[in-house]
């Protein structure tokens, strides 16, 4: 074949799929894309069309001598094409991406070298006969994610796990997993570093054999990050984790951890005994469950024990009694989450601005809700590197800003989220949101729910100064002064502008979503516009007609 293609003998049947993975031998050396390119659609590489074409032969084809022998073959007319060193991993990877994948796959993709197995695309492909087959030839899988797989019985999920020694990332979410499969888990999988099993029959039982408590005795005393949302344990259990687990750094619960945390922090000092630290880098004094009880403000004594905090959920009725001693275990904080649960008026400027002068510098996540005072300003001067800026349920925007913002004191925010109730008032929200979005020049999401002010005048205004180029989503719920001019100034001066959601905006119609649909489909983008919150209204592009059109 000639060309930028070239083939050393072919094996049976090669011959008619190689001549298709000519045609796209144009796109062979396109890049892959990256991060922030425009949002064109490209034609694919030589690797993914090679891996295309065998992924659509039928099961009697795939018979034919195996693809291992020529496929590795196809070369470039300088250098062998990089076709992935592992053919199986690449094939099933492509096979699980497109959502091609077919339980008879799993006969011949099967093998040793496999070190990844993420079915999330393909959640009903899972039987017994797959499992063993994957259980009894992938001995050196180091990640599998079952997620969704809810067909999968715990006896599947055991057989899978049970040859796996060299695992260290494991998702469980939203499948069968019970108590049962930690047991196997505790058994098998030594080296596990990340589990993740939210929304699964685990309980109290299941963390105990986790830790090594149980009747296997082992244990994944290596776990670093754990994931439990959604399952039915309870603070004993969680307690046990944290003890047992000393490597133990991400927790993700439900349940007020910090509870846990100040009940350990409690022993030590009636047993007088010298603190001991845990890795623990996320701690929250919130809980999700209905009608659990706040904790006391001076439990927040307890993260002294760690040291290595990152980030941190409280009440603003906690933060009066941080004193000198907890501040310098917040020294690498950089994620914050304050709750006013009870609306009290005037805490934002009393006490939430004098602890950011303290912990801001490094602050790169803030969120902020049930406030009254709320200054947008104050964070940009005591949080200078913040990223991501929620605001939620907020009450009201102080009237006059403690400080003057400076040109560089939002460069580094890429997201920001306002969501206010009717009765807000809108001026002294508008004088912020202002001088905050005029000097975001890296804004990628902006999230506005309840927002008058941000209307077609507001943001040409706001547009002078900053063009948003980064800009890729726009959220916009019951904000009703704002109209299609200023969604088509964005698409003209973002280049990376590919998502707009709008719900019971009232000068927002169908038929204004409509027109932007066209719009971004002439200009051939990846753009997609939802009516209702989470609600898909359109999807411009068309991935077949754009690239025939190409």
């Amino acid at each position: 074949i000639k060309g930028s293609v070239r083939v050393i003998q072919p094996e049976i049947g090669a011959t008619d799929i190689l001549q298709q993975c000519t045609t796209c031998r144009n796109g062979g050396n396109v890049p892959e894309r990256q991060l922030k390119m425009p949002l064109l659609k490209f034609p694919p590489s030589l690797q993914t069309s090679c891996l295309e074409v065998l992924s659509q032969l039928t099961q009697d084809q795939w018979d034919r001598p195996h693809i291992a022998v020529w496929l590795p073959r196809i070369t470039s007319w300088r250098q062998p094409h990089n076709i992935n060193a592992n053919l199986y991993q690449a094939l099933l990877d492509h096979l699980v991406k497109t959502e091609q994948l077919q339980t008879w796959h799993l006969h011949y993709v099967a093998h040793e070298s496999l070190k990844s197995l993420k079915l999330d695309k393909c959640v009903n492909i899972l039987d017994m006969v797959s499992v063993q087959t994957i259980s009894m030839r992938c001995q050196n899988l180091q990640d599998i994610s079952l997620y969704l797989c809810k067909q999968l019985s715990p006896e599947g999920i055991q057989l899978i796990l049970w040859n796996a020694h060299y695992l260290r990332v494991l998702d469980l979410t939203y499948t069968k997993a019970d108590d049962t499969s930690m047991a196997a888990l505790a058994c098998a999988c030594p080296e596990l570093h990340k589990l993740d099993m939210s929304g699964t029959n685990v309980t109290d039982i299941g963390l105990f054999e986790l830790c090594g408590l149980g009747e296997a005795g082992e244990g994944c005393k290596k776990l670093s990050r754990l994931m439990i949302h959604g399952i039915q344990v309870t603070l004993f259990g969680l307690s046990y984790v944290i003890k047992a687990l000393k490597q133990l750094r991400e927790l993700g619960t439900d349940l007020n951890s910090g509870l846990v945390l100040y009940g350990i922090y409690h022993d030590f000092l009636l047993q007088d005994l010298p603190l001991g630290t845990l890795k623990l880098d996320y701690v929250t004094f919130s809980s999700r469950i209905v009608d659990s009880f706040p904790v006391p403000a001076s439990y927040i004594k307890a993260v002294k024990l760690c040291p290595n905090l990152t980030g941190l959920v409280l009440r603003a009725d906690m933060v009066p009694s941080i004193d000198e001693e907890v501040l310098q275990g917040l020294s690498l904080l950089n994620h914050l989450h304050v709750d006013e649960e009870e609306y009290r008026q005037g805490t934002f400027q009393r006490d939430i601005v004098p602890f950011l002068s303290k912990v801001g510098a490094k602050m790169e996540s803030v969120t902020l809700s049930g406030f009254s005072d709320v200054d947008m300003l104050a964070i940009s001067v005591h949080c200078p590197n913040v990223q991501t800026l929620s605001l939620e349920n907020v009450q009201g925007f102080a009237q006059q800003p403690a400080q003057q913002v400076k040109d560089c004191a939002f460069e580094n925010l890429a997201s920001i989220v306002i969501e206010i109730p009717d009765e807000v008032p809108q001026e002294p929200l508008q004088f912020q949101l202002k001088r905050v979005l005029r000097n975001a020049p890296v804004m990628e999401v902006l999230h506005l729910w309840g927002v008058q002010c941000f209307t077609d005048d507001f943001m040409m205004d706001v547009m002078k100064k900053n063009k948003f180029i980064l800009l890729t989503r726009l959220r916009l719920i019951e904000c009703h002064g704002v109209t299609q001019k200023t969604i088509k100034a964005l698409m003209n001066s973002a280049k990376y502008f590919s998502n707009v959601v709008v719900d019971e905006c009232n000068k927002l119609k169908k038929k204004d979503l409509q027109d932007l649909r066209e719009l971004a489909a002439n200009r051939n983008l990846f753009f997609s516009v939802e009516e209702g919150w989470g609600k898909m209204y359109d999807n411009s592009n068309n991935e077949e007609a754009q690239w025939a059109a190409m």
